[in-house]
């Protein structure tokens, strides 16, 4: 059984492209300043079954096949992830897999558990706790400056860290028109239209 918090059945700011996002319940880092106070507790959201989330995941990405899996921090149920990541790859639909962790992947890699297992199902790492005084308004996809997008099987290949370049500032422009940038960017686009700040990694909805 998995603890989770809800679904997103769309995003734009979870990952690169269009995804389907899962965030899990619980994590015992607790980062000063974190966006997702509520997802800490342990005790909180919902029990489901690995299938039965992953069916939901794929339905929701049925048309992209981009899933993230965020928290609360997945690692703090490392079996459930694997789990769940096994049972995700078993669907052909599932393209992209991208897990947001404040674990550093050293560390996880290390573990002998099902945490380095289930590595082995994961094509990016966003790696490393939020630490506000590195908070960046022009990066993407993550926090704050210190974590980093991962190169999972790339990093498995080569026994270290290999890193994906997510530090050009994105504009995202949805089917519907809706432009999702980095928050610094906003005040280039002010008059465009309403602007709508996300709770997800400082990002903004122009």
């Amino acid at each position: 059984m998995i603890r989770i918090s809800h679904f997103q059945s769309r995003s734009f700011v979870d990952g690169p492209g269009e995804r389907a996002v899962l965030f899990m319940q619980g994590c015992p880092i607790e980062c000063p300043g974190c966006q997702n106070r509520h997802l800490w507790t342990p005790f909180g959201g919902r029990l489901e079954s690995e299938i039965d989330v992953a069916d939901t995941l794929v339905n929701l990405a049925q048309e992209h096949g981009n899933i993230t899996i965020s928290g609360g921090d997945p690692f703090a149920q490392p079996m459930a992830l694997l789990c769940l990541v096994q049972r995700l790859r078993e669907y052909p639909q599932v393209k992209h897999i991208i897990v947001y962790t404040g674990y550093v992947f050293e560390n996880l890699v290390k573990a002998i558990d099902s945490t380095t297992a289930a590595l082995d199902y994961i094509d990016v790492l966003v790696d490393g706790p939020f630490i506000r005084e590195m908070d960046d308004p022009l990066i993407t996809y993550r926090g704050s400056r210190n974590q980093r997008p991962i190169d999972v099987p790339a990093s498995l290949k080569f026994g270290r860290a290999v890193l994906l370049d997510w530090d050009h500032p994105e504009i995202v422009i949805s089917p519907e028109g809706d432009a999702f940038m980095p928050v610094g960017l906003v005040k280039e686009f002010e008059e465009i239209g309403d602007v709508e700040k996300t709770r997800r990694c400082g990002q903004t909805k122009g």
